[in-house]
C-alpha cells in the first residue's frame, strides 16, 4: 500500500508546484482606480413620505457624483453632544444618523439616513441643505444637495431626511458626517451640524457597495475561448486522471 501511495503523492506535489508557478486564471483581484469617481444614489423628503417602510423605495433614488471640497468652517471632531447649533435666522433643533445594509458582516454599512429638524425665527422660511462625508477631516465629499425645504418656525412636524446608498469611491473606513444649511432665497450660510455637535455624526463605519461583498476566488476555469494557461491546466488534470486510473487498474490485477 505504501509503495503505491508514495509515487502518487510525489506526482501531485510536482504538479502542484508547476501550477503555482503559472499565472492564475479567473482569479478575482480587487482593482481600485486612482481617480475612481465617488458615486452615490439618494432620495430625500419628510419621514412621513416613506410611510411605515424601514427605508425608502430605492427605485426613486437618483444617482449622482460626490464633489470633494476643502471646508473652511467646522468639521473638527469633538465629544460634544450638544443638541442644537443656534444661528441668527435658523438653527438645528436636532439631527441624527442611522446606518443600514452590511451584507458582508464586517461592521461597515453602505446606506445612511440623515434626519434633521431645523427651526427658524420666521413662520415660513425656505432653506436648503448640503450634506458631506469625510474620511480624513480635511477633504469633504459633498454627496447630496437638497431641494428647497420649508421651515415653519419652531414646528416639531417639519423634520427632513436624506437617505443615501454609497455606490463607489468610498473605501472602508470611519467617516464623519456634516450638514450645512443655507437660505434658499439669498444663498447665505445659516448653520451647520456635524461631529463637533453630536457623536452620532462621528466615526461612522461606512463603505461603498463595491466593498460590501463576500469575496470569492475562482482559480481554475474549464470554460473559455481556448486560452493557453487554461488548456495547460486541463492537460494536467487529464494526465492525473490517467495516472490514477492506470495505478488502480494495476492494483486490481495484482489482487486478482
Amino acid at each position: 500500500m505504501n509503495a503505491f501511495r508514495r509515487p502518487a503523492h510525489f506526482l501531485l506535489g510536482a504538479v502542484a508546484g508547476i501550477l503555482l508557478t503559472l499565472p492564475s486564471v479567473g482569479a478575482t483581484q480587487p482593482a481600485v482606480a486612482e481617480d475612481e469617481a465617488k458615486t452615490v444614489r439618494s432620495a430625500a423628503g419628510r419621514p412621513a413620505d416613506r410611510g411605515e417602510l424601514q427605508t425608502r423605495n430605492r427605485s426613486t433614488f437618483v444617482e449622482s457624483e460626490a464633489l470633494t471640497v476643502q471646508r473652511s468652517r467646522g468639521g473638527n471632531k469633538s465629544d460634544s453632544t450638544t443638541a442644537a447649533v443656534i444661528g441668527e435666522e435658523a438653527w438645528f433643533y436636532d439631527a441624527n444618523v442611522e446606518l443600514f445594509d452590511d451584507f458582508d458582516g464586517d461592521g461597515h454599512y453602505t446606506y445612511l439616513r440623515v434626519t434633521f429638524d431645523i427651526d427658524s425665527i420666521y413662520v415660513d422660511h425656505y432653506v436648503y441643505a448640503r450634506l458631506f462625508l469625510t474620511l480624513d477631516g480635511i477633504n469633504w465629499d459633498e454627496y447630496h444637495v437638497t431641494d428647497d425645504i420649508l421651515i415653519e418656525g419652531t414646528s416639531p412636524f417639519d423634520d427632513y431626511e436624506v437617505e443615501t446608498e454609497l455606490v463607489s469611491g468610498f473605501p472602508t473606513g470611519l467617516y464623519d458626517a456634516l450638514i450645512e444649511i443655507y437660505d434658499a432665497d439669498f444663498g447665505n450660510f445659516l448653520a451647520e451640524f456635524g461631529p463637533v455637535d453630536s457623536s452620532a455624526f462621528s466615526l461612522l463605519p461606512l463603505e461603498d457597495i463595491d466593498n460590501d461583498t463576500v469575496q470569492t476566488t475562482v482559480v481554475i476555469s474549464s470554460e473559455g475561448g481556448g486560452g493557453g494557461t487554461t488548456g495547460t491546466y486541463s492537460i494536467f488534470a487529464l494526465f492525473l486522471l490517467a495516472v490514477f486510473a492506470a495505478r488502480n487498474r494495476q492494483r486490481s490485477l495484482r489482487v486478482v
